[in-house]
């Protein structure tokens, strides 16, 4: 949270112990006043040189640096709408059609959805249509002044995020391109941004330099498509026409089949997530066919819907496996999905992606079986008399566990050198009471094997080993002051 010069003006003026003085601020005594406005006037330049000074430059900690390298970065609160079957079941004498667009209603959170696909059921039967949780409206945003690179400030529905976005004017379709890439001078293209309270922005271009600069007065349609994000799917059962306008369709009724998850739906990356990004160079962003690493576009892409996700190339095949000719120009996948449900349609999903990015590789993504490799870590320490060892023991396995385990972000990559044996030995400092005083202590050690692109390591309990004895102590002496 930033702090205002009103912020630090009302704080000066809480520290004030002095009875006269406090009255002579009331009364807004220009001696007062202007000595404390001073004083918070100079906290408030002041502010941003500490934050300044405290820049992290590599490993991320603090929310606000890392939701500023998300913005740098162009990483967007994107949502991805949960798809599902529903079975539309039609009692009346009479075939009922229904549009693609219609948009129906859960019974378990009032939720909106669409059908994706146009249906006709006959009289008496049931059929089945995929239906995605979104909704969809239209902006006409009369553009107020002239000038090179306007913003538009996208303003969301109450607890929806944005699933995708169109631009239209006229007959004439706006491309979407990141930090205006590719973009030539005239050409009918806008880029969206973000900002530190991740509010979402359209910007148009300049004619002069990159796309095309709006008018005054000119009309841009604007179409929003907006989700809900996660959806519980084992709680959806019932469903309910929005909109009735015949009478056979009030004879309809509308249920979710049973096992009929197509894909989950899922919220725009967390601060905990985008730390794991932050952690990638600045220079990576989606255009992997400059900078080779399709890693990271795929990461901030599907990271939500995945508990590992590991994506090499040619190079790396070769060093690791027996290469042969399937492996040339291509590259390689692993994935393992949240929802074991949807596991072929993720890999799909990740190998239409990449040849978006890079037609090259357009069909030429090779899948393969996850290895999973519990890694083994061995902690000794000492503990003070004070201290239970079986109590601490527990600790730190839970601990562990739940910060390396199977489904944590930390073990969500691949990691050629498996765990920061430094960074588990903070974590332990910073969370177990018992090795924060001046006695106890403890060494760890971690498994230093090279682990390939397809391999999952994590930890669990039966691969943490902790040996702890109560033997510390300050001194030798019976008696210490």
């Amino acid at each position: 949270m930033t702090l205002t010069q009103a912020n630090f003006e009302a704080q000066l003026q809480a520290a004030i112990d002095d009875y006269e003085i406090q009255e002579r601020y009331k009364a807004q005594d220009p001696l007062v006043v202007h000595q404390l406005r001073s004083m918070a006037s100079f906290l408030t330049a002041f502010g941003p040189e500490l934050d300044i000074a405290s820049i992290e430059p590599f490993t991320k900690t603090r929310d606000r640096s890392i939701i500023a390298d998300a913005t740098n970065k162009g990483i967007l609160p994107i949502g991805t709408p949960c798809q599902h079957l529903v079975e539309i079941i039609n009692r009346s004498t009479n075939a009922v059609s229904l549009s693609q667009g219609r948009m129906i209603e859960d019974h378990s959170g009032g939720r909106v959805w669409r059908l994706l696909q146009s249906i006709t059921v006959k009289a008496g039967e049931t059929a089945e249509v995929i239906a995605e949780q979104s909704e969809y409206r239209e902006i006409k945003y009369v553009v107020p002044v002239t000038e090179g690179f306007h913003k538009y400030r996208i303003d969301l529905l109450e607890d929806l995020s944005l699933a995708n976005i169109s631009i239209k004017q006229s007959n004439n379709n706006f491309v979407i391109k990141p930090r205006w890439m590719n973009v030539e001078p005239g050409e009918y293209a806008v880029t969206v941004t973000t900002d530190n309270l991740r509010r979402l922005f359209i910007e148009f271009g300049d004619s002069e330099r990159a796309g095309r600069t709006l008018q005054a007065n000119e009309t841009v349609t604007i179409g929003v498509l907006e989700t809900y994000g996660e959806v519980d799917a084992n709680r959806l059962k019932d469903a309910a026409l929005i909109d009735v306008f015949t009478n056979d369709e009030q004879r309809v009724s509308v249920r979710f089949k049973a096992g009929g998850l197509i894909r989950e739906g899922v919220d725009p990356l967390s601060v905990s997530e985008l730390r794991l990004l932050s952690s990638y160079p600045s220079l990576y962003d989606e255009d992997a066919v400059f900078l080779g690493n399709f890693d990271y576009a795929v990461r901030k892409k599907f990271m939500k819907r995945a508990q590992f996700t590991s994506v090499w190339n040619e190079t790396l095949q070769e060093q690791h496996f027996a290469i042969t000719y399937r492996d040339i120009n291509h590259l390689n996948l692993v994935v393992v999905a949240k929802n074991p449900a949807e596991q072929s349609i993720l890999e799909q999903d990740i190998q239409r992606y990449i040849g978006f990015c890079d037609n090259l590789y357009e069909g030429k993504v090779n899948v393969h079986e996850v290895v999973e490799k519990p890694i083994e870590v061995n902690i000794k320490g000492s503990l003070a008399s004070v201290h239970s060892t079986d109590m601490v023991k527990t600790q730190i396995i839970e601990l562990l566990v739940e910060r390396y385990g199977r489904e944590s972000l930390s073990s969500s990559r691949w990691l050629v050198n498996g765990f920061n044996s430094q960074e588990m030995a903070k974590l332990i400092n910073d969370n177990i009471v018992a090795f924060q005083d001046r006695m106890s202590d403890f060494t760890i050690m971690v498994s230093n094997e090279l682990n390939k692109p397809n391999e999952w390591v994590y930890l669990t309990k039966d691969s943490i080993t902790v040996k702890l004895e109560r033997t510390a102590d300050s001194s030798g002496a019976t008696w210490t002051l």
